[in-house]
């Protein structure tokens, strides 16, 4: 018999997520981040996370300002439109975060060697360039099967928890995301542990005739969580797009001061009433 994953987002994160863990965060860029678990995991004051994202932004630097992070592993950090991420180019000039220098190619393929159960996947792509210089695990060897052929051997990415945030799950774990899934599915089967985080909770039977159906399927889920606008400031399609006066709202404010108004917050619909409320929610509506 199916059981109900539902858990409140307090739960899963003080369940399922540890002090040093390497978490993999779901979207991309301004797309489909897990915000709500990033304040979260904040107020946990969870320490010593390795942030893997294939692109970051608000999310990793936020986790950064607070405390969370020891190591990131992106091929890009930053704001986009809206200029530098400060808090990760201060702990990145500073040393006081290790990075992991990625290109899409080194995580999707790391990702794959992971659930492949092989300790590397080859790769062609970055023989020439410096990468191999600042990672001491990429390494080139000949094709041991006698081509002659030289690849880069990528290492594999073992996720300790992955957190996606999707417009639509089932209160089994099956989950549904409308638009480009990016690395999401990938994350999803590698993680020892997988949290999606859903704008609606529907029927199996819905999922089943949404276009893309479920490509985080049940198997690979360990909590579902539902929080509306769980993404802002970031977007969700196809409910509501990015808030850039909220993100330019992050960047100006000194992180001791966001963080009271916008993280201890009691609820989350405290946190959406301190962004702008309604007419926040009217503003980003797609």
């Amino acid at each position: 018999m199916k059981k109900s994953k539902v858990l409140s987002l307090e739960e899963a994160i003080s369940t399922y997520i540890q002090d040093g863990d390497l978490v993999g965060i779901g979207g991309l860029s301004f797309w489909r981040k897990a915000t709500s678990a990033c304040r979260e995991l904040i107020r946990q004051n969870k320490k010593d996370l390795s942030i893997c994202t294939f692109v970051g932004g608000l999310e990793v630097d936020m986790l950064i300002a607070g405390g969370c992070v020891s190591e990131v592993r992106s091929c890009f950090v930053g704001m986009e439109i809206f200029g530098m991420a400060p808090h990760y180019r201060k702990a990145v000039e500073s040393g006081s975060i290790r990075i992991s220098e990625e290109s899409e190619a080194t995580i999707a393929l790391g990702l794959r060697a992971s659930y492949l159960k092989v300790p590397f996947m080859p790769l062609k792509g970055i023989i020439g360039t410096d990468l191999a210089k600042v990672r001491s695990d990429i390494k080139q060897i000949e094709d041991p099967l006698g081509s002659g052929t030289q690849v880069m051997a990528v290492p594999k990415i073992d996720l300790d928890v992955a957190i996606l945030h999707v417009p639509y799950a089932d209160e089994y774990g099956n989950g549904n995301i409308a638009g480009a899934v990016w690395m999401d599915a990938d994350m999803a089967k590698t993680a020892k542990k997988t949290i999606i985080i859903c704008e609606k909770l529907v029927e199996t039977e819905d999922i089943r005739y949404l276009p893309g159906k479920a490509q985080l399927p049940m198997q690979t889920t360990t909590a579902v969580v539902k929080m509306p606008f769980g993404a802002h400031p970031t977007s969700c399609y196809p409910i509501y797009t990015f808030d850039p006066n909220h993100i330019q709202t992050y960047l100006k404010t000194d992180f001791n001061d966001y963080r009271k108004k916008y993280i201890e917050t009691k609820s989350h619909a405290d946190y959406l009433e301190n962004a702008g409320g309604a007419k926040t929610i009217l503003d980003i509506l797609l």
